[in-house]
């Protein structure tokens, strides 16, 4: 069963040997719904004896995103009015 835009999708698929490993191929139309593409690493688990599989985000360096930042990016101080509480600048 699969319905097209909705949380419920049920697919049958056969495991496969690869090599001394076995493999489950994942349909094109499932990878979408998931926005996932080739390279995408997961997390494998095993909840109430089920696989579950979740993306893993990237984690960044504080470094590693300052590299990416460009002028453009880089906006001048706005005036945001008087202190109205306890903070202070």
């Amino acid at each position: 069963m699969y319905i097209h835009n909705q949380t419920l999708i049920m697919l049958t698929q056969k495991v496969s040997w690869w090599g001394n490993s076995l493999g489950l191929r994942l349909p094109q139309t499932l990878v979408q719904q998931v926005e996932w593409t080739e390279g995408t690493i997961v997390s494998i688990t095993i909840e109430d004896n089920r696989l579950v599989l979740s993306p893993v985000k990237p984690k960044y360096r504080l470094e590693q995103l300052l590299e990416n930042i460009t002028p453009d990016m880089q906006h001048d101080e706005m005036e945001w009015g008087e202190a109205v509480g306890e903070e202070t600048w």
